[in-house]
């Protein structure tokens, strides 16, 4: 396994200049003709590649180039190995994510909307971004028509909870709606204010996932409102890397001490309050590193067992480390809790992420974006689906590296045809940019221009999520790569008889691509349009003959 300061120190040098990883992969894969049979090539290998087919060994016939691996006609993951342990894999049959096809509108609430301009700064005696634009749960109310005409089907919230900061990360009361999100003084109003919030969303079919952060709250935490079972939460002090540094930047945090049974009790109280008892439909877990994996194994059986069809998503993040270090951190995430089960659903796939930013916004290889999917598929595909993501609140956004509309609108149309959760940052529909900075950074903050909405852009976004809604192949279907080099990427997403074709051009002149696809399509079968651009043409040899569009995504399926 390659270390994470290499791969770190190639994404600062080599990936600007779009040079591709010499990492083994799965460069193609398709079905073979008798069950169970897959034609197979690699790439960066080596001179005797292992394979693994749901983790055993299987043997491969070498055909003109090619392999040909055989093995039982339901198996569902094909992995290329390195010491016995998969290195890159793909899924060779559809895998459901937990959470079902989620889109994810992800509003970091104090600059997205402002319904009341009397309680902008009410309480924030901490923290204020110099873009916050008073946000609050009024404005976002009056925005869920525009939220909804995007084809999400889930909303992520930001900490709508009292705090004194405008980012909510400093929990003041868990059980109350923050003055500045809602009716400052009044908080049976401000929580009838978000039950309406809710009720919206619903009704349009949308579901609420509510940002609560169980590592910290606010050091001076409302020990009297908001312990309403009296169990008397304890405190410890900062241990993680990360913690240390936020007492650094001066933030007035308090450090939940998981070894007191009464606190875990009562951050157990406080989701299930949330998720119970005031209709939310899920959950973002902040900063899940800084507690035990027992805790959140405990917290997601408690949850089930009250709210089955509950969403938990958990943020893994070293923000000073590489993809590599990341993913196999995030890996430990998803890997049950012997005796006790499950930690989340799904997980943010950051080495995703930071290759996807280093493709359609700095110009690297979409090689890169191949090796990081398959990565994750080995280390976590059988365990759970990543929630993709381009950009969010912690890193600059997409289109502040791009500085090009119509390649951020194709890292969309790539993330919403991958199966798992699809998260969309506000404004990233109608290209806001901000400042562009490597790692953490609060740049991506920026006020969502309401005045000035790129309604062509948003049109172009909706086709994708709507597309995505519509066809499980999308978010659900197996991956299989057909081809991927510096500027072009083809996949086929397979569900049942169903079968797209993803295809991405990165290149400013269009890219005629040519690929077999015969033994994925019935006989007969053709492709139409969904979104991007024009279908492939099949030829009788059961080719694809595709003209990709500069700077898109492409997407067709079988009629």
């Amino acid at each position: 396994m390659r270390s994470a300061l290499r791969l770190t120190s190639i994404l600062g040098t080599l990936l600007l200049a779009g040079t591709a990883l010499a990492e083994p992969r799965i460069a193609s894969v398709l079905p073979g003709a008798a069950p169970g049979e897959w034609v197979v090539t690699l790439e960066g290998a080596g001179a005797k590649p292992a394979l693994l087919l749901d983790g055993k060994p299987v043997d491969a016939v070498a055909t003109a180039g090619r392999l040909t691996v055989r093995g039982a006609a339901d198996a569902r993951f094909l992995a290329l190995a390195e010491g016995g342990q998969p290195r890159a894999a793909v899924a060779l049959a559809p895998t459901p994510p937990a959470a079902g096809p989620l889109a994810v509108y992800h509003i970091f609430v104090g600059h997205f909307a402002n319904g009341n301009k009397a309680n902008d700064t009410e309480g924030l005696r901490g923290y204020v971004h110099k873009a916050y634009a008073g946000g609050d749960l009024q404005g976002l109310l009056s925005k869920v028509d525009h939220i909804a005409s995007l084809g999400v089907t889930a909303v992520w919230l930001s900490p709508i909870f009292q705090a004194e900061t405008d980012h909510g990360y400093d929990v003041l009361n868990y059980y109350r709606i923050g003055d500045v999100r809602a009716v400052p003084g009044k908080p049976e109003e401000s929580l009838a204010l978000y039950r309406r919030v809710r009720d919206a969303l619903h009704a349009k079919g949308i579901k609420l996932i509510l940002d609560v952060p169980l590592n910290h709250a606010h050091s001076n935490y409302d020990m009297a409102a908001g312990d309403p079972q009296g169990l008397k939460p304890k405190r410890t002090g900062a241990k993680q890397k990360a913690e240390k540094t936020w007492e650094g930047w001066g933030a007035k945090f308090r450090y939940w001490d998981f070894d007191d049974s009464n606190t875990r009790r009562f951050l157990k109280d406080v989701a299930l309050h949330w998720l119970v008892g005031e209709g939310a439909d899920g959950l973002r877990l902040d900063y899940v590193r800084g507690v035990d994996h027992p805790f959140w194994a405990e917290l997601y059986a408690e949850i089930k067992a009250a709210k089955p069809d509950a969403i938990l998503i958990g943020e893994a993040w070293q923000d000073d480390e590489g993809p590599e270090a990341n993913a196999v951190d995030t890996a430990l995430y998803y890997r049950p809790v012997e005796g006790i089960g499950p930690q989340f659903d799904s997980l943010f796939d950051f080495p995703f992420q930071m290759a996807a930013t280093e493709a359609f916004g700095r110009g690297a290889s979409l090689v890169q974006v191949e090796e990081w999917l398959q990565r994750g598929e080995a280390l976590y595909g059988r365990l759970g689906r990543p929630s993709y993501f381009l950009d969010n609140h912690d890193v600059a956004r997409l289109n502040a590296w791009a500085g090009n509309k119509d390649r951020v609108v194709a890292a969309v149309g790539l993330m919403a045809a991958l199966s798992g959760p699809a998260v969309l940052f506000y404004g990233t529909e109608t290209g806001l940019a901000g400042q562009a900075k490597r790692g953490f950074t609060d740049e991506a903050r920026i006020p969502m221009p309401w005045d000035g909405l790129d309604t062509a852009m948003i049109a172009k976004v909706r086709a994708y999520l709507e597309a995505r809604k519509a066809h499980p192949a999308l978010w659900r279907g197996a991956r299989l790569p057909l081809l991927a080099d510096d500027t072009a990427l083809v996949m086929a997403k397979r569900d049942g008889d169903a079968m797209a074709l993803v295809g991405v051009n990165l290149s400013d002149k269009p890219r005629d691509v040519a690929v077999p696809v015969g033994s994925l399509l019935k006989a007969g079968a053709s492709l139409s349009p969904v979104a991007g651009g024009e279908a492939p043409r099949i030829g009788a040899d059961g080719t694809a003959t595709w003209r990709l569009a500069p700077n898109t995504t492409q997407i067709a399926l079988t009629r």
